[in-house]
């Protein structure tokens, strides 16, 4: 099978290919809207060989990150977010010398949600101090039912330095959402909320930079690495 690479995308090597290749199908799956966690892993599973072979083209990684670090970074400088309680605006962006994961999700989302919420609480864990400089900043998709007594509360139960972002409008929400390159929808089908979102957690720091995204199924040992190698470059630089 030929190398699926273009020239300008990031080469990871072996295990840590196969498994990144292996979330990027997953978290594709969920943009595209199949919402049953359990049909998405299947499918993948299916044609989980098409990734497999991206490993034997790559080549040596001058890093040490095991999320996907993007050919072309993203920015989100500039960009706020309306955050609860309180309603002032929230800029995108980690204070300095810390690190900022923002996520797109809702409370209601049965799986995918609660997943990576639980491997980032975890990650945390295996960091000790330097957990004290990651801040979490959830934008909710689903504004009309995450309200300011709602999603403040869900995201206590994972950690204890967090942003409630609900986007005043929709036109904040689709702001937030241009400078990641993530989407969303929320349909009513059959009298039933459907909510249609990305997977992917944004790691940015001070400057409003994307330094690596973190594709859903991401283990906590490889976010806890990747969190270590962050601050500690931070660390260094002060």
């Amino acid at each position: 099978m030929a190398c699926l690479f273009t020239q300008d995308e990031p080469r990871v090597t072996g295990t840590v290919s196969q498994r990144w290749n292996f979330s990027l199908l997953l978290d594709v799956f969920i943009k595209l809207g199949m919402r049953n966690l359990r049909q998405t892993i299947l499918a993948v599973l299916a044609i989980s060989s098409l990734a497999l072979p991206l490993s034997a083209c790559s080549q040596e990684s001058t890093s040490s990150l095991l999320g996907y670090v993007p050919p072309s970074q993203l920015s989100s400088s500039g960009v706020s977010v309306t955050e609860q309680p309180g309603g002032k605006a929230f800029e995108l962006k980690a204070q300095e010398g810390e690190v900022l994961i923002v996520y797109f999700g809702y409370t209601n989302c049965p799986d995918v949600c609660p997943t990576t919420l639980v491997a980032i609480k975890n990650a945390k864990k295996k960091i000790g101090a330097l957990a004290e400089r990651v801040d979490l900043a959830m934008i909710t998709v689903d504004p009309q039912r995450d309200t300011a007594n709602i999603l403040p509360r869900y995201l206590s139960s994972f950690t204890d330095r967090f942003h409630a972002l609900i986007p005043a409008n929709d036109a904040e929400l689709r702001s937030a959402e241009n400078a990641f390159g993530a989407t969303s929808s929320v349909i009513t089908v059959d009298g039933k909320i459907e909510v249609v979102h990305g997977g992917t957690a944004y790691l940015v720091d001070d400057t409003g930079m994307v330094v690596v995204q973190w594709p859903f199924g991401l283990d906590s040992n490889s976010m806890a690495n990747d969190l270590t190698i962050l601050l500690n470059e931070r660390t260094q630089t002060k």
